[in-house]
């Protein structure tokens, strides 16, 4: 299961085919154009609630109704996979009686859209592969494990990351030894992953894939829907001085900016338009495909995906992998639909190369793979910290986890020694910070899209506080003290040795 911020994809290992395919739910799900190649079975993210009776709506009952948008007795969730990690403002909004966050809406949808693939599968012998995003993989792999999961009865859960899952999903193309890129450009975020297809070994049914450099970029195609329709707002005169208005109306025209956006991957123009449904005002903007790449350009978006492209190629070239090994580059997620985008790898790479068949079911079918069998060789995408109080009396930070660790780990990665604070201290622990390694993450996104308490929008700017507070992340902030001292420690003497090691979950 690939849960994305516009799309979810739930497919299954095809044995006899040797690969994985979508499942197919009836009601929720709809096929979607996927430009080249075949058309593609999604769930589009979405879920709505009724305030009244506790009624709600999932993926294409959600999309292929507008109205609900507009009803004042409905309100509609999306884009709610940013606000599962914090990582974004999540405001309550009143539901009826309720009040429901981002992170209740996205626990809720996932939550549903398991149990019936689960049921639509049918089998008593069922492992689930469920994706993360690479940039928050633990602190998203326990919301799967203790929020989502739930309901899926005794089926296993696994989680990998969502760049080699991808991977995965295109690895019948592949033979041992082949060095490939994944371009997965998503509505939340781009992620520029190289990988080698390693031989099959003992005890394997097939050859894996090793990770040799990972990028990325807090850049999505909900970034470009927020800019066309920041553009479209001051070309048609929305007016600024009701917030509430602006935030009622500027949600629609993201709706019709995202459609706008897909319509200009064929067509030559497209209408962004938006009425207030209060006081029946009307706004419009035309965007020809020249103006939205002009766009594209003067926002840097292109600019950004191809500096993040060429850093991941400039990891993999310094480990020994240079672009010219690179047998093909797959490209994922429903921005990579854009054609300047398209452009931007065929200019970097053979056109040849350039793979766009599986976009929108990469990432899933990948998933599946590993459940039927495929094994993957990956690394730790952070560095891992412990805060200590350092002589001057600031907190200071240590390594105990350096991006790049391979895992399961046999032994220890790291080894401390824990000493009592004052005499008789019974409890003892540590604080361990997850940070985002420098050379993979750019966390200068420059804005992002909040929803208030009424379902209205705006886009915000992120200011440099806000990225450096992203970049380190307390795991343990709920459990520092995790250590009981029987009988209680003396002041300054050693009283705990503590070994570290990482699981198969990528677990420390």
């Amino acid at each position: 299961i690939d849960f994305g911020t516009a799309n979810t994809v739930a497919a299954r290992w095809n044995e006899i085919a040797g690969r994985g395919e979508p499942v197919p739910l009836d009601g929720i799900d709809l096929v979607r154009d996927a430009g080249t190649g075949v058309s593609q079975r999604v769930i589009p993210s979405l879920i709505a609630y009724s305030h009244e009776g506790g009624r709600r709506w999932l993926g294409a009952q959600v999309a292929t109704r507008p109205e609900l948008l507009a009803d004042p007795g409905v309100s509609v969730f999306q884009a709610t996979k940013s606000n599962v990690t914090g990582r974004a403002i999540d405001i309550a909004r009143a539901v009826g009686g309720r009040r429901i966050t981002g992170r209740d809406a996205a626990t809720q949808f996932l939550g549903d859209v398991m149990a019936m693939a689960v049921l639509a599968v049918g089998s008593d012998d069922l492992e689930i592969v469920a994706t993360a995003p690479v940039e928050t993989f633990d602190t998203y792999r326990d919301w799967l494990v203790r929020d989502v999961a739930g309901g899926v009865g005794t089926a296993r859960l696994r989680v990998v990351d969502e760049a080699t899952a991808a991977a995965v999903g295109y690895s019948a193309r592949m033979s041992p030894g082949d060095v490939f890129c994944v371009f997965d450009f998503g509505a939340g975020t781009l992620d520029i992953t190289v990988v080698r297809v390693e031989e099959p070994g003992a005890g394997r049914a097939g050859a894996g894939v090793r990770v040799i450099s990972k990028g990325g970029l807090d850049l999505g195609g909900n970034h470009i829907d927020a800019l066309l329709a920041e553009r479209a707002a001051t070309a048609a005169g929305l007016p600024h001085g009701d917030a509430v208005s602006y935030n009622r109306v500027f949600r629609r025209l993201l709706a019709s900016a995202e459609a706008a956006k897909i319509a200009l991957a064929r067509a030559d123009r497209a209408v962004i338009s938006a009425a207030d449904p209060v006081t029946g005002a009307r706004y419009r903007c035309e965007v020809t495909r020249g103006e939205f790449e002009g766009l594209l350009r003067e926002r840097d978006i292109l600019g950004r995906a191809g500096r993040g492209l060429r850093k991941a190629l400039d990891g993999a070239a310094a480990r020994g992998y240079p672009a010219d090994v690179i047998a093909g580059v797959f490209l994922v997620g429903g921005s990579c639909l854009i054609p300047a985008v398209q452009d931007l790898l065929r200019l970097q790479f053979n056109p040849a190369l350039v793979h766009l068949d599986r976009p929108l079911e990469a990432v899933a079918a990948g998933a599946a793979a590993i459940a039927g069998g495929q094994e993957l060789h990956d690394h730790i995408q952070h560095d891992y910290e412990i805060r200590h109080v350092g002589a001057g009396g600031a907190y200071e930070f240590e390594p105990l986890v350096q991006a790049g660790t391979g895992y399961p780990t046999a032994e220890p990665v790291t080894t401390l020694t824990l000493k009592a604070i004052h005499h008789g201290q019974r409890r003892l622990g540590i604080n361990v910070y997850e940070r985002a390694h420098d050379t993979y993450r750019d966390d200068s996104a420059d804005l992002e899209i909040i929803y208030d308490a009424g379902g209205g929008a705006r886009t915000v700017p992120v200011t440099p506080q806000q990225r450096q507070e992203r970049a380190r992340r307390w795991l343990n902030e709920d459990s520092p003290t995790f250590l009981e001292a029987d009988p209680p420690a003396a002041a300054g003497a050693d009283r705990f040795r503590l070994e570290f090691r990482i699981d198969g979950q990528k677990r420390l």
